[in-house]
């Protein structure tokens, strides 16, 4: 197919048409919600409702509760009334609930909104910055992923921008990106390949900023939720581990290759080696091309998808994080030109959080690890060709 198609005027308007879905859709589900809850019964950001009991938790100091479910269940209901029905854990660490202490103050809604709002702004402030220019900030805005995080109340919005901010940093502000790498390990699995990243470029100064401020996050949690905090998320984790190998959160949800081949019918333990294989494969392409000497926006294109093949957990939301190497790759084809079918590619997978779940409920297909290889590969491929014209 050719990529003629898209064109500057199109880049322009079909963006501004998905955004005026996505208002009209989110102020459609505000009329008909009665209170906190949605014309469907469900509480309005609904994995919000985990953040806000926890929240409200560690402000009254049963912030250990946190991690209890049926105590957490008690809390939600009472936050939102006997009228909800559906449990949301809380499985981040205490990093997380101290960030989102605060927010536990304010009334449900109003601090889902300041929640959302905040996060947003600054995930499209970050993606701005990584790309240099000023028309991410409406492309970054009609992102599908944008709808996704919004409907759920998650994180994925301050999780990206984080990476796409430390990236942004990474050489010109080496401190500020080893503080935000140190803030993004609230959600460890997904920073798995930073710290080899920055080791094997020798960017010590940000290596050890972001494990300074690794350290004082967790000391200061500890310091103001309590030891007895940090011991019960510890003995949470065999918990967690527990609703990913049995398929609590339904498989179709996921999106790493081990939630695929679990939906096909595959033990818990050869899924995981299945995913093991693609996830060692991923990570060593991109220590590869971090070894190269090519336009850094290679670097961060990769580093940014194989982030994504890393956990075998991983849900829909957290493609918010495809906003990295979408952006570096679209700014690499500005620049030296697009490959054949790139433009084509980023366009699938700008589109592909909206589709994705829907395609693995009906279709137990890898959808979202095939698409992840793929601009692997893409990133993999502009690598050699570059130094072969060295």
């Amino acid at each position: 197919m050719s990529d003629k198609w898209l064109t500057r005027e199109r880049l322009t308007v079909y963006p501004r048409i998905f955004l005026a879905l996505y208002i009209l859709a989110i102020l459609f589900w505000l009329v008909m919600a009665d209170g906190v809850f949605d014309m469907l019964g469900r509480p309005l950001g609904t994995d919000f409702t985990s953040f806000y009991s926890a929240a409200r938790l560690a402000l009254s100091g049963q912030a250990p509760l946190a991690y209890d479910f049926v105590a957490h269940f008690q809390a939600e209901r009472a936050a939102l009334g006997a009228e909800l029905k559906n449990y949301y854990s809380f499985s981040y660490p205490p990093t997380f609930l101290l960030i989102m202490a605060p927010l536990g103050a304010l009334p449900y809604l109003p601090a889902l909104f300041i929640w959302q709002g905040l996060t947003l702004a600054f995930f499209v402030t970050m993606v701005r910055k990584l790309a240099a220019r000023r028309e991410a900030i409406l492309l970054t805005l009609a992102f599908p992923v944008v709808f996704i995080t919004l409907g759920h109340g998650q994180n994925a919005f301050l999780t990206a921008g984080l990476l796409a901010g430390a990236l942004h940093y990474l050489d010109r502000r080496p401190i500020v990106a080893g503080v935000l790498i140190g803030l993004l390990t609230f959600k460890p699995h997904l920073g798995v390949l930073i710290p080899f990243v920055l080791m094997l470029s020798g960017r010590w100064r940000v290596f050890f900023a972001a494990g300074v401020t690794t350290a004082l996050f967790a000391a200061l949690s500890w310091a103001v939720l309590g030891a007895e905090t940090w011991h019960a998320f510890l003995a949470s984790t065999g918990k967690a581990a527990e609703v990913l190998n049995q398929g609590q959160v339904a498989f179709h949800k996921m999106q790493s290759l081990f939630s695929a081949l679990r939906a096909l019918g595959m033990e818990p333990g050869a899924a995981f080696i299945g995913h093991t294989g693609l996830a060692l494969a991923a990570a060593a392409t991109v220590l590869w091309v971090w070894r190269q000497k090519v336009d850094v926006r290679l670097h961060y294109a990769a580093l940014g998808t194989g982030t994504l093949m890393m956990s075998p957990f991983l849900l829909d939301y957290d493609l918010a994080i495809l906003a990295v190497p979408i952006a570096c790759l679209a700014g690499y084809g500005q620049t030296h030109g697009y490959r054949a079918g790139l433009i084509n590619l980023l366009c699938v997978a700008y589109l592909a959080p909206l589709v994705l779940r829907r395609l693995n409920m009906l279709v137990a297909v890898p959808w979202t690890p095939i698409l992840l290889s793929f601009l692997l590969y893409q990133v993999a491929r502009a690598v050699s060709e570059k130094r072969k014209s060295i």
